[in-house]
């Protein structure tokens, strides 16, 4: 079967009505995302499914454009701040103009991409409208938010720098980080819209993360990597890696949107997800986007790799594996929200199992029918907000469950599950932008791994819930359960504060024990059918206290301090670790990196 027919096959399988077109989306740990969440919460704008993380920029725009009066004006700083990073999805029309109100402010953007801004000093009876200044060179950053772009009719684009640089101390240890690249981001037609960043970066990091990546090979949330020292600076040795994200999508109709790109994806309401996270490496995928009346439908065909490169120490081609998933979010009122998930990780020596292929049949029937060979993993996610105020939100994920035993309380082994619950609380104690957030998680040994044994590694599962040997859902794996605590504030639409709190107890695997740790070790290797619960094995307390600021000098040009402090307590005393970190640094155009875990 060729391309054409399996794109055709997905294509006419759903059916096609009226509704918005896609776009791409906002980057993840950045200020739009949490103004996104916050406008959902507090009712500003309630008109997308808020468990679904890959933010459309479309939406986005839409709510801040039609955003109601009575806001405060921090909220309308946030709402200048998404209408000009998104330019390119005015929806109002004047005179074959796009023309837009913040309320005292009147933005216009011409089909030149001339930006005019309300004059404030005007006394007269009629509005003047003033021209932005331009920019450098009268080309670029005419547009505050974008380093250049270009507007026409049929065709948009915007590029713009990405850079992350950092300087910290860990104890006696320096701690740099080095990121350079570029982003650039547009539309063609109205129809398509593309999307591609590429970076570079040299850095070294805290112990407890140098101890992830000596166990596991990996570095979180990235691929391939080498060593590095540096030629300038003395004694400056750490890793250096390539990271590249892009991807292409059609709008197929205004309801559905077809997609192909590299990148990840995160369901879910929480700071972690239990479904599928954002925090591992991007990955090879398809996705067909549906969006019909009160519902939202993702299917997400992916490539994955069953190990990483370095697991096999050489230059060798690495073992594929695939997923298939669904997720459908329903909203029967404005305030309520459900989503029904379920995946299917595969792996075939010659050839695709192109029965997942289908779109709307249960993953668990089709499994059953080719002989059971896959690891197939059910979920939902649920969020409820009431009071103006508040969020409650969870998930359940369910691998394996024998109602009998688990009845009995036998701890049997393959009752593999694991739940989420959260709440939020934004405007706390009616302090405008003071936000707060509470989360327990917890996932029983085992879960998310599979008995299948990859040949080239035998002690390997070719269908565990990972990706370059990194977990898909959770960054513990398994076995543990973990408290999370945030309290943002943004003081005004320069200054933005985070305070967090983690506290987690796992169980993790010694050099010959499996206690359901690993989720990439293969479960046949476990160390007993029943008595099983969570935090077996060698019991490893993790407390972290965090703490960020942020100042913005320009439209996404941010300084940083960071302060961490971390305690690692565990039964081997060689694992054991204590941070105490603390960092500057300047960040362009990319979202927060908090590797807590």
């Amino acid at each position: 079967m060729d391309i054409k027919k399996i794109l055709n096959l997905i294509l006419f399988q759903l059916p096609l009505t009226v509704l918005i077109g896609q776009s791409y989306y906002q980057l993840p740990g950045t200020r739009a995302e949490h103004i996104s969440d916050r406008w959902y919460v507090l009712g500003y704008d309630q008109s997308r499914m808020s468990s679904i993380r890959n933010i459309n920029r479309r939406d986005l725009m839409d709510g801040a454009q039609f955003l109601q009066d009575g806001i405060t004006s921090v909220d309308q700083k946030d709402r200048q701040y998404v209408i000009q990073n998104n330019t390119e999805y005015w929806t109002k029309k004047k005179n074959g103009q796009s023309i837009v109100t913040i309320k005292d402010d009147k933005v216009l953007v011409d089909r030149s991409g001339t930006f005019y801004f309300y004059d404030k000093e005007n006394t007269g009876s009629k509005e003047s409208l003033r021209q932005e200044k331009k920019g450098v060179l009268g080309m670029l950053y005419n547009n505050r938010a974008n380093f250049y772009e270009i507007n026409t009719d049929d065709f948009t684009l915007r590029a713009n720098p990405v850079l992350n640089i950092q300087y910290g101390k860990d104890g006696d240890q320096s701690i740099i980080r080095n990121t350079r690249g570029a982003e650039i981001r547009g539309t063609i037609d109205n129809k398509i819209y593309y999307y591609t960043r590429i970076s570079d970066t040299q850095r070294n990091f805290s112990d407890y993360i140098e101890s992830t990546i000596n166990k596991y090979e990996y570095i979180p949330g990235h691929g391939f990597y080498k060593n590095f020292q540096s030629s300038i600076l003395n004694n400056f040795e750490g890793y250096d890696y390539f990271d590249a994200e892009g991807y292409v999508g059609l709008d197929v109709s205004r309801n559905v949107a077809l997609e192909l790109g590299h990148g990840k994806h995160m369901l879910g309401n929480g700071m972690r997800s239990l479904l599928l996270s954002d925090t591992g490496d991007n990955y090879f995928y398809v996705k067909l986007n549906t969006r019909i009346w009160k519902l939202q439908y993702q299917n997400i065909w992916a490539e994955l790799n069953a190990l990483n490169t370095r697991s096999l120490g050489g230059d060798e081609l690495l073992s594929k594996k695939y997923t298939a998933i669904h997720y459908l979010s329903y909203q029967p009122t404005k305030s309520f929200e459900i989503g029904l998930f379920e995946t299917v990780i595969f792996n075939r020596e010659n050839q695709f199992e192109f029965q997942y292929l289908n779109p709307m049949i249960l993953y668990r029937v089709i499994e059953s029918s080719i002989g059971s060979p896959d690891n197939v993993l059910l979920g939902m996610n649920a969020n409820y907000t009431f009071g103006g105020h508040f969020q409650v939100y969870g998930q359940l994920v369910l691998d394996e469950l024998k109602l009998n035993e688990f009845k009995a309380g036998t701890g049997w082994w393959a009752n593999k599950f694991g739940y989420q619950l959260g709440l939020k609380y934004y405007n706390a104690l009616n302090v405008d932008h003071l936000d707060l957030q509470i989360e327990y998680n917890t996932v029983r040994p085992y879960t998310y791994s599979h008995g299948r044994e990859l040949s080239v590694f035998p002690e390997a599962s070719t269908a565990s819930y990972s990706h370059n040997s990194q977990p898909l859902a959770h960054p513990l794996g398994a076995n543990f359960k973990e408290v999370l605590l945030s309290a943002k504030y943004q003081w005004s639409d320069k200054f933005y504060f985070q305070g967090r709190m983690m506290f987690s107890k796992y169980g993790e695997d010694g050099p010959e024990d499996n206690f359901g740790n690993n989720i990439l070790l293969v479960n046949t290797s476990r160390n007993m059918d029943f008595g099983n619960e969570t935090a077996q094995g060698l019991q490893t307390e993790i407390m972290m206290l965090g703490f960020n600021a942020s100042y913005q000098l320009m439209y996404n040009y941010y300084l940083d301090l960071d302060v961490i402090y971390r305690k690692s307590d565990s039964e081997l005393t060689s694992k054991q670790i204590d941070t105490k970190y603390m960092s500057l640094g300047l960040r362009v155009n990319m979202g927060r990196e908090q590797l807590d875990y």
